[in-house]
């Protein structure tokens, strides 16, 4: 026990009997008058050397009575078999008929180029203690080399660990390495961080943006749980710019000038194809096929980038134009009046995303522009609650028929994401406490989307416009 200091505060009392007796008061540890009787049965904490911190002094890093060498990348560890068999990776190996069961020596080949030594003598110090301290840079060598050793507790501390670091600098990391070792808690975090971050936080970063993987994209895509950004088109215009930045890998700028570059790049190309069709752009067919190209021609302006760009083939983009031409022709026919009853797989495939940022409380007022086949919607959110309503404006009413009942399918999400990481604190209808920025996602099906079926030789292309003639749309809201 360690040494008390105590104060004396004495006091000398005459009793009845002519008797003097000393009453000793003490302070305790929290500086509270006490006396000495209750002192005595009052409970002390001291921190001690823990065994396990002896246990992994003397036997981990000064290696005391070891009984077995792992050699490995160069480096040797004085270890014990008793600990080590904590793990079936080296219990099968010291109980079988393995010649390395009564060997005095094991040699660990290292053919994971994730593992490194730093990774390696932290994982085996773990047979050692019951608690672990890295930085977020160790996880996935870690990872790797807990997996090769089959050491499933600290799998789980990983797996946590990159769980809790999501973020724009890990996330393309953590997704690589959840896909290569199958961790599919993380693989599943990293693509709802991307759904809720690519067209917000991603298109900001193009380095980030560059390395996205084809497949990956595709999937984020051809999600309905994306957050798009303002409408569909934004998501071309983003698809745009991560070719660009694929064809040039060494571009280094802001995204602002990632994509007023790619817009240059395409409208300046010296091929007179379109860039899908080429030997170039065949490679990206997959990822552009995840567009809804129907949502892409809501507006003239797009419409004339689209053929500008000369990326997307006629071949694409005249069906989906006939398509949307034959749904205004049975509204304003009194044919159809929106979606009745849909399966949620058939409104996920034919929604159309919408979203906006809110980067602030108080009211916010806004519609989405573009052709809305006469159903003009305004939103409105004025922090305690989030109102959607059709506007009867005459002059917001196009030339199309204007029936007094209109159905509509949508679903509205509202994302609050931290400041750092901008991981998900939660997902909610509305909260009148939560933290500002808020992402608003919207998906809305306003027809019935009947199928045309347009025979082959009709879908033949349109001459494209001359590029001269058409005026930059990028960046439009």
């Amino acid at each position: 026990m360690g040494n008390i200091i105590t104060t004396w505060m004495g006091s000398h009392v005459i009793g009845s009997g002519g008797s003097k007796r000393k009453v000793e008061e003490v302070q305790n540890d929290d500086g509270e008058t006490m006396d000495l009787e209750s002192l005595l049965h009052t409970r002390k904490k001291r921190k001690l050397n823990s065994t396990s911190k002896y246990i992994y002094k003397t036997l981990f890093e000064e290696g005391r009575a070891s009984d077995v060498s792992v050699v490995a990348m160069g480096n040797e560890w004085h270890l014990h078999k008793v600990y080590l068999c904590q793990s079936p990776y080296f219990r099968s190996m010291f109980s079988g008929n393995w010649t390395e069961t009564n060997q005095s020596q094991i040699t660990i080949e290292i053919l994971d180029d994730n593992i490194n030594i730093s990774a390696l003598h932290l994982a085996l110090g773990q047979f050692y203690k019951d608690d672990i301290e890295m930085e977020a840079a160790q996880v996935i060598p870690l990872l790797a080399t807990a997996l090769l050793l089959q050491m499933d507790p600290l799998i789980d501390q990983c797996t946590c660990i990159m769980l809790e670091t999501i973020n724009l600098h890990t996330v393309l990391q953590y997704h690589e390495a959840s896909r290569r070792y199958g961790v599919v808690e993380v693989d599943k975090a990293c693509k709802q961080w991307l759904l809720h971050n690519l067209l917000t936080q991603v298109t900001e970063h193009p380095s980030t943006l560059r390395h996205i993987p084809a497949d990956l994209l595709y999937e984020l895509l051809s999600s309905p749980h994306l957050y798009v950004m303002q409408t569909e088109f934004s998501v071309y215009v983003m698809l745009k710019a991560w070719v660009f930045l694929r064809l040039h890998p060494t571009w280094d700028g802001s995204h602002e000038a990632a994509f007023l570059e790619a817009h240059k790049y395409f409208r300046n190309r010296t091929q007179t194809g379109w860039f899908l069709e080429e030997e170039e752009g065949r490679e990206y067919s997959l990822v552009f096929s995840a567009l809804r190209l129907i949502y892409l021609i809501y507006h003239h302006l797009d419409v004339e980038m689209l053929y500008s760009d000369r990326i997307l083939p006629p071949s694409w983009l005249t069906p989906a134009s006939m398509h949307q031409w034959y749904n205004m022709l049975r509204i304003d026919q009194s044919k159809d009046r929106g979606p009745a009853e849909i399966s949620d797989g058939e409104f996920d495939k034919s929604c159309t995303r919408c979203g906006r940022v809110l980067s602030h409380s108080g009211q916010h007022i806004w519609r989405w522009t573009g052709y809305n086949f006469g159903l003009d919607l305004v939103m409105t959110h004025d922090g305690a609650s989030l109102r959607l309503k059709r506007n009867h404006r005459s002059e917001n009413i196009a030339s199309i028929a204007q029936p007094a009942t209109r159905n509509i399918m949508y679903r509205i999400t509202v994302a609050s994401l931290d400041d750092k990481q901008r991981q998900i604190i939660r997902v909610m209808l509305l909260d009148p406490e939560v933290k500002y920025p808020l992402l608003l996602s919207a998906n809305f099906l306003i027809t019935t989307n009947h199928k045309l079926v347009v025979p082959a030789e009709a879908t033949s292309a349109p001459t494209p416009p001359s590029p001269a003639g058409i005026q930059s749309h990028a960046g439009r809201e």
